[in-house]
């Protein structure tokens, strides 16, 4: 079934999302053309996902309001709590991956369960894009993977830069570190094995510093996963999202191989 796109006003902002599926409630914030995926597809046979299009991402007009990812990620709890009043399964990709985990700060009791893939908060390891294409090519371990799949237009690309910005996404985020032992829910994290956009601390930062956080590293992929390994990514979704429940004391670090 083809998701449903509908719009919910909050904080200024008319926020598009698309909607499929049905049973308990699975929120993404994805990078911008990546929000229906072979994962979202996936998904929505088990629950009802709601993809948000953040402020300032993909389509919608230039986000000159938000002045953090605080600021951000409480206008996403806004718009979640408009959209269902259950609690939610919260999946962050890229930048949308440090908007979840803001977000899980502002509003604990919104999260059941949490999972940030490709998480860009700690000690990023280059610097920015000079424009769509090199962004584009940087999330790929394998060039010819970059190569199926259309970047986004460099007027998008700008906006969303000077988003990134003023949000200070990009460089390390010493005080979302500092407050990871706040998420008590249970966390996945999931990374590229040759993700070049991460420090190679990062797994080992969030296995250590939230209190009940699991680790995948998916063998032979980049920053964009589900463009290289896209049935490791959705097979380590999908079985989080089902059986969390038996994650709540955790700390394992999986390396899923082809």
């Amino acid at each position: 079934m083809a998701p449903k796109e509908k719009q919910v006003e909050v904080d200024g902002f008319s926020i598009r999302y698309w909607e499929a599926g049905q049973g308990r409630p699975v929120v993404t914030l994805d990078s911008t053309g990546w929000r229906q995926t072979a994962l979202h597809d996936a998904l929505a046979t088990s629950y009802q996902v709601v993809s948000l299009e953040l402020p300032g991402t993909g389509d919608s007009l230039a986000n000159t309001t938000s002045q953090s990812m605080k600021d951000l990620a409480a206008t996403a709890a806004k718009a979640v709590s408009a959209i269902t009043s259950e609690k939610i399964t919260l999946i962050g990709t890229s930048f949308g991956a440090s908007v979840a985990l803001w977000q899980t700060f502002a509003a604990p009791e919104q999260t059941e369960a949490l999972i940030l893939v490709s998480p860009l908060v700690i000690g990023p390891e280059t610097a920015p894009a000079a424009d769509s294409q090199e962004a584009h090519r940087s999330m790929f371990a394998h060039p010819e993977n970059a190569g199926k799949y259309t970047p986004v237009s460099q007027e998008v690309f700008a906006k969303e830069q000077a988003l990134a910005d003023r949000l200070a996404y990009g460089v390390h985020d010493a005080q979302a570190e500092s407050q990871m032992g706040d998420i008590h829910c249970p966390t996945l994290a999931v990374f590229g094995a040759k993700d070049r956009l991460v420090s190679p601390e990062s797994a080992r930062v969030y296995r250590e510093k939230i209190p009940n956080c699991n680790i995948a590293i998916v063998y032979d992929a980049g920053h964009c996963i589900i463009g290289e390994r896209p049935e490791a990514l959705i097979n380590s979704v999908t079985d989080y999202a089902e059986h969390w429940e038996t994650f709540i004391v955790g700390h394992s670090t999986t390396l899923i191989n082809p």
